[in-house]
């Protein structure tokens, strides 16, 4: 006797596209078709994807955003997928001042401070979690899958998963690399989220090797100076 086919969930994609991306600085694969990335580690007999939404913001440097720019108009061409954007806020802060001691042959932290001006990413946090939130009030969704390790999005987690019943699963980027030719590595999601999501998915290299765009896209050419 066969056994019943498990019931195909209406699922919705959300991808943290800093967090992804940061991920994979010094690699080969960041030129990403995030659609065949995300259905090349689901088990599409089992979910049928009706959405793919990708959050990111523009980085304060000039070259760094007109390559951004560039990838999101690629990603604009996949079906499915839409392309929510926060900010980059520029914020300045008083740190301590680390020197090179020569009698000790090593670094030490000074009693010098110096003020910089450090870039902080606003609103992506909360444009995820409530996209996740307001789409699993509106109803007709049964499984969300949160594309990140960002432990910040705890709690819309719990609360679809504890109060409105829904299915979590969580994808979670490869470890960064320190330099370019290191081998890469899965990553195992935080305990935090971990404790919270039905299935745990890892990506591994092959799954970004096989989900790369083409270097010509709908006429949109891969950036010089994008791995």
């Amino acid at each position: 006797m066969q056994s019943k086919p498990s019931k195909t969930l209406n699922t919705i994609v959300y991808i943290d596209g800093l967090n992804l991306q940061y991920s994979l600085k010094n690699t080969p694969y960041t030129w990403l078709n995030v659609k065949g990335l995300v259905e090349s580690i689901l088990n599409l007999s089992l979910h049928k994807i009706s959405k793919i939404k990708y959050f990111t913001a523009f980085s304060t440097k000039r070259d760094s955003a007109h390559r951004q720019f560039i990838y999101l108009k690629v990603l604009k061409t996949l079906p499915s997928i839409e392309i929510i954007l926060g900010k980059h806020k520029k914020r300045q802060i008083i740190g301590r001042l680390i020197e090179y001691d020569h009698r000790l042959k090593r670094e030490v932290i000074t009693g010098k401070t110096v003020k910089i001006f450090k870039p902080e990413e606003k609103e992506t946090d909360v444009n995820i979690a409530s996209h996740i939130v307001y789409d699993c009030c509106k109803g007709n969704i049964d499984c969300i899958v949160l594309l990140s390790n960002d432990t910040d999005l705890k709690t819309p987690l719990e609360f679809v998963k504890y109060r409105l019943k829904k299915k979590v699963v969580i994808i979670t980027p490869t470890k960064r690399l320190e330099k370019s030719g290191d081998p890469i590595y899965p990553n195992k999601p935080h305990i935090e989220l971990r404790k919270l999501s039905k299935v745990n998915l890892s990506i591994e290299k092959h799954h970004l090797k096989s989900s790369q765009f083409p270097n010509l896209v709908n006429g949109i050419y891969k950036p010089k100076g994008w791995s």
